[in-house]
């Protein structure tokens, strides 16, 4: 079976990977509360399993995860680890010349953490390497627009964090990751303008969404949507 996972192959092996493809895809997660149901890699573990999936379908490979970004209404509460919008886009700019180094010519950026904060970073990273790399090739996949079709599968439209969503694709995944029996519903208003210096005190479980709403089922739909999408990205970049 073709080895597709950076982490698990030589350097030998990603060179010889390289005769065949010079896309790869890098997933970017967080550390971060997902209410009192779902674990702090949420976001990673998403990410990377659609990576995974998409990879198999196409010759593209695959980077470790990624698992720190910009938290910021939920960095109060404990475990979540908030890097800077600075660190993500430094981040991203290292990783894409390290693999350009090495040969590669096509990145995806798949991020699962979906802070508008983090997505500027690397929109911005993205900017500045094409710049400077004509022939450089970047994308940025943007998770619920690979969704946006499945809204009859989808019951809540309040659906943003740790909610119907993301607790389906993880049921999917691995429902020993979950614990439904804590699923909370939760739609927290928040202050139009202001910026925040104690988002707890709008927030109770950390969820924004209603997590009581998902299912194995609606996860595999998701997961499978997310993963077709991402295949045509690959191939549209390529």
């Amino acid at each position: 079976m073709r080895k597709m996972l950076m982490e698990d192959m030589t350097w030998k092996e990603v060179e010889e990977s390289l005769k065949v493809t010079r896309t790869v895809i890098v997933p970017w997660g967080s550390t971060e509360e997902h209410g009192y149901h779902l674990p702090l890699a949420t976001d990673s573990i998403i990410a990377y399993e659609i990576a995974k999936r998409a990879a198999e379908r196409t010759y593209a490979l695959v980077t470790p995860p990624i698992n720190y970004g910009v938290c910021r209404r939920t960095a109060p509460f404990p475990g979540t680890v908030a890097v800077s919008f600075d660190a993500v886009r430094s981040l991203a700019v290292d990783i894409c010349m390290s693999l350009y180094a090495h040969g590669f010519r096509a990145i995806i950026f798949f991020p699962g953490h979906l802070s508008a904060a983090q997505l500027m970073a690397l929109e911005l990273a993205a900017q500045s390497l094409l710049q400077t790399h004509p022939d450089l090739k970047i994308a940025i996949a943007n998770l619920p627009k690979l969704l946006k079709n499945l809204q009859d599968v989808i019951e809540d439209r309040g659906d943003l964090h740790a909610g119907e969503i993301e607790t389906s694709m993880i049921l999917a995944i691995n429902r020993n990751l979950v614990t439904m029996e804590k699923c909370t519903a939760e739609h927290p208003t928040f202050p139009e303008h202001l910026v925040l210096r104690e988002p707890r005190r709008y927030m109770t479980s950390g969820v924004i969404g209603d997590a009581t709403k998902a299912s194995e089922e609606k996860g595999r739909t998701l997961l499978e949507a997310a993963v077709q999408g991402l295949t045509e990205i690959i191939k549209q970049l390529e």
